[in-house]
Order: structure tokens, then C-alpha cells, then sequence
């Protein structure tokens, strides 16, 4: 049987994974290889800065929000749950803008309503193009660390304000190479390895570019597709949207 190696941290859990109840739908096995940990940063300060724009609502009114990571999802989500409930009902009434159908159900589980973008926005590119269009005055970026300048530089450019808030950062795991081979070589079967970020992913496609025909490669998106060819590596799909249902067709596709 066909085995998926998903680069990235089962969300909530191995079997409960959109990603692995899709592959299993598929007739796939599949695993989980983290290459990323994830650390909250600064939630003090963030507290501080969610309780100080629901008190100057009136006189410095925000806009909008764009949050495009799972991760800052969850760090903006574990500060709100400390906060009163007139301070987090006012930050989760404003719209939010974000990337892919995956993050914005998670937003939406943690109660946000007006969500914006979303499925319609597959990457940064697309996301900031929308915002563009609506033209709010001001909004607050929630990223982490690591991210590309797409979406302020974007704003910007176009007059808009965008103030940047970083609430968590991210490091590579140790090892993710020897996990890697480890999982390849237990089986003669067709492996698929699947990339969803750039982040972190560097060491595996080194890996893969140094030793073809190990594994067939899907790209999540145009922005992994492009970190993958220069990096050597062609990828055998690249999903027409990020989410399980499009990834899964295209590996289909391609392994006909």
C-alpha cells in the first residue's frame, strides 16, 4: 500500500488529522515527521496589547486582523481565554483575515465569526490582494518569527497600515534526516512526501535532492513549490488548494 509522510504536527492529534482521515479515505497509510517546535513568546505583552485596543476601540480603531499560521491561531486563542469577556468578544467581532480552509476552521473554533479569505485565499500573495480591495485603514498582522514580507509589504504599499505583532517562533527539530531514512527504508512500498512550509523543511529536501527516486514529493502550495525547485527537487504534485481533499486527488492523479 502507497505510505504518506506528512512534514508537519498532526493537528489535533495523529488519528484525528484532516490529512490522515483523508489519506486513510484514500486507501494510504501515512505518518506524522514534525520538523518545526513551537514556542508561545511575549503573551504577557500580548494581553496587555489585546486589553489596550479593546479600551481605545473608540479612538484608534482597528480595522481588521490577519493571522495566516495554525500556530499563531493557537497563541492568539490561549491569550484570549485569559482575558474578560468583553475584551475577548471584542477582538474575536472583528474580521479576520486568513490563508487556507485549515486555518480558517481553527479560527472559527475558537470563535471568531467574521473570517475572511480562507479558502479563497490559498497564499499570502492572493490574501493581501483581497485586503487590498477591502482597504481597511488598520490592521494587525499576528505572525511568527519566520514569515515572508508578502502581506505588510503588500498593505503598505497601498496605504494601508499594518502593525506586526510576532507571538511565537520556531526552531528545527534534531534528527528529522536519520527519522526521515529510518521511515523510508522499513518497506519497498511507494512513499509520498508531503511539504507544507518552507520552514524548517531544508535539511529533507537536501536529503531528497541528494538521493532521487527515494520518494515522490507534493507541494501544498506555490510558495512550497517554488522552495522546492530551488531546491532541486521537481515535485511529482502540487495541490490546486491547501487542503487534504485537493492534496490527496493530485497524488492520486499523479501516481496513475
Amino acid at each position: 500500500m502507497p505510505k504518506i509522510i506528512f512534514l508537519k504536527n498532526p493537528s489535533p492529534d495523529t488519528y484525528s488529522d484532516k490529512y490522515a482521515i483523508t489519506a486513510r479515505s484514500s486507501c494510504y497509510d501515512s505518518c506524522f515527521l514534525p520538523i518545526l517546535s513551537h514556542t508561545f513568546i511575549d503573551q504577557a505583552g500580548l494581553r496587555m496589547y489585546f486589553t489596550d485596543l479593546a479600551a481605545n476601540a473608540d479612538e484608534t480603531p482597528l480595522d481588521a486582523l490577519i493571522i495566516t499560521s495554525q500556530r499563531a491561531v493557537e497563541a492568539v486563542a490561549s491569550v484570549l481565554l485569559e482575558l474578560p469577556v468583553s475584551t475577548r468578544s471584542y477582538i474575536r467581532s472583528l474580521p479576520l483575515y486568513t490563508v487556507g480552509p485549515a486555518t480558517a476552521a481553527l479560527v472559527q473554533s475558537h470563535g471568531f465569526s467574521k473570517i475572511l479569505g480562507g479558502a479563497s485565499a490559498g497564499n499570502g500573495r492572493i490574501l493581501a490582494s483581497q485586503i487590498v480591495g477591502a482597504m481597511p485603514r488598520r490592521c494587525v498582522f499576528f505572525t511568527g518569527e519566520t514569515r515572508r514580507d508578502i502581506i505588510p509589504v503588500t498593505l503598505r504599499e497601498n496605504g494601508i497600515e499594518c502593525i506586526e505583532r510576532v507571538v511565537y517562533n520556531s526552531k528545527g527539530i534534531d534528527g528529522v534526516e536519520d527519522q526521515f531514512m529510518e521511515l523510508i527504508s522499513h518497506t519497498k512500498d511507494v512513499w509520498w512526501t508531503v511539504f507544507f512550509s518552507p520552514a524548517g523543511a531544508e535539511s529533507i529536501a537536501r536529503l531528497i535532492a541528494r538521493n532521487p527516486g527515494t520518494t515522490k514529493v507534493a507541494a501544498i502550495g506555490p510558495t512550497t513549490e517554488e522552495f522546492l525547485l530551488k531546491n532541486g527537487i521537481t515535485p511529482n504534485t502540487v495541490s490546486r488548494n491547501p487542503d487534504p481533499q485537493s492534496l490527496l486527488q493530485g497524488i492520486d492523479e499523479a501516481s496513475t
